[in-house]
């Protein structure tokens, strides 16, 4: 686990509905959604193209130039559907840090490092959601030392784990597809595993949404008082089983 300093509270800024935001956020993780489908349907052009004109090259040229134009429509969704997604969690974050003393488990840096920094972003980015739903949700002490004690939900379980997989079988394409694979057995792999990805990332769309959600419900359910602004924790406080 990284280094982390002493968590200061965020003065310079109040709590804030991040509402608008978390539904742009939404739009266009639905639009990755789409793209993700399209780009299984590419692949799939290209096993029927190589499978029906065998090395007919206009034909094949054509797919591959149709299967070009799509990665990068999706490309594009998908770097403007993390950006968004990034800066709502970056300013659900600070509003959770308000609402709750509790440490999370890693700095506010790590709210954008955690997706960049390979190996590290399978799990880290799970545990920085962890925190900001445990901080939002009205059932936690504002009080509380540590985020990490409270149990995790399933909702974020389940979003972490769909893309995970999504993101796992999709990366195996693209590295098929960058090493310009032709031949009938490999783009037949090619179209199961896009296949099964756009599955996994519409399921983690689906749920992600569903969370977007859910974190803005909890902090529009807590007051919006600053948890400097109160008293002594709680005598015998247990974090909630969610």
């Amino acid at each position: 686990m990284p280094s982390r300093p002493a968590q200061v509270p965020p003065l310079d800024r109040w709590f804030s509905s991040e509402r608008a935001m978390g539904i742009g956020a939404s739009v266009l993780i639905g639009l990755v959604t789409v793209t993700s489908w399209s780009t299984a349907w590419s692949d799939f052009n290209l096993y029927r193209t190589r499978r029906t004109y065998g090395d007919n090259a206009d034909r094949w040229s054509e797919a591959n130039l149709i299967s070009g134009s799509l990665g990068i429509v999706a490309a594009l969704a998908l770097f403007a559907a993390a950006a968004v997604f990034i800066v709502w969690l970056w300013r659900v974050r600070w509003n959770a840090e308000m609402f709750c003393r509790g440490e999370h488990r890693y700095t506010r840096g790590w709210v954008l490092g955690c997706w960049l920094v390979p190996v590290v972003n399978l799990w880290y980015p799970k545990q920085v959601v962890d925190d900001v739903v445990a901080a939002s949700d009205p059932r936690t002490d504002p009080l509380t030392p540590e985020l990490k004690d409270i149990p995790g939900t399933r909702l974020v379980w389940a979003w972490w784990l769909t893309w995970v997989t999504g993101l796992v079988t999709g990366n195996i394409v693209q590295r098929g597809v960058l090493s310009g694979a032709s031949q009938l057995g490999d783009l037949r792999t090619n179209v199961i595993l896009s296949s099964v990805s756009a599955l996994f990332t519409t399921g983690a769309a689906v749920f992600a949404v569903i969370l977007i959600q859910r974190i803005d419900e909890l902090q529009s359910m807590r007051p919006w008082v600053p948890w400097w602004a109160l008293g002594t924790p709680q005598n015998g406080f247990h974090p909630p089983a969610r």
